[in-house]
C-alpha cells in the first residue's frame, strides 16, 4: 500500500532518521544490515560481503540469450520506519521500529485486512458494531 504522506507529522522524516540512526541503520527485527546515508551500491557491497547477509546481495537469474546472471537485490538493505499500529500519526519512539524492507512488507502482510479496514473507515466507511451470536 503506498505511503499517503498527508497521514505523517510534517517532521516525518526527521522521526525516522532519528529511529534509523538510533538502530545504527539495522533492521530492529532481523539484524540485517542497510545502506546508511550517503553510502553507494558498492560501499553496501563491500560492507555486507563476507557476513551472513551476503547471499541476500544477488539472485541467480536465467536468461536465455545471456546464460545465468546475477541480479542485485539491493532495496533489500534499504531501512524503512514501520508504525507497530499501523497508525501513521502515532509516532511515540515505543510505536516505531527501524525495519528492512523485508521486514516491514511481512509485517504490513501479516496484518493488511486491519489496514484496508482502517483506510476505509478514514474515507469516511462506517463500521457496525460485532454481535455475538445468539
Amino acid at each position: 500500500m503506498p505511503m499517503n504522506r498527508n497521514l505523517y507529522p510534517k517532521n516525518w522524516g526527521q522521526i525516522a532518521l532519528d529511529i534509523k540512526t538510533a538502530a545504527d541503520w539495522n533492521c530492529q527485527q532481523c539484524g540485517r544490515p542497510c545502506r546508511r546515508p550517503g553510502e553507494d551500491d558498492e560501499e553496501l557491497i563491500s560492507r555486507v560481503s563476507g557476513s551472513e547477509w551476503e547471499a541476500d546481495l544477488f539472485e541467480a537469474v536465467d536468461l536465455p540469450e545471456m546464460g545465468l546472471t546475477l541480479k542485485r537485490k539491493l532495496g533489500r538493505f534499504l531501512l524503512t520506519v514501520s508504525h507497530l499500529n499501523h497508525q501513521p500519526a502515532d509516532c511515540r519512539p515505543e510505536n516505531l521500529r527501524a525495519s528492512c524492507t523485508v521486514c516491514h512488507c511481512r509485517y504490513d502482510l501479516a496484518d493488511m485486512a486491519r489496514k484496508q479496514r482502517l483506510k476505509s473507515e478514514r474515507l469516511g466507511q462506517l463500521t457496525l458494531p460485532v454481535r455475538d451470536e445468539p
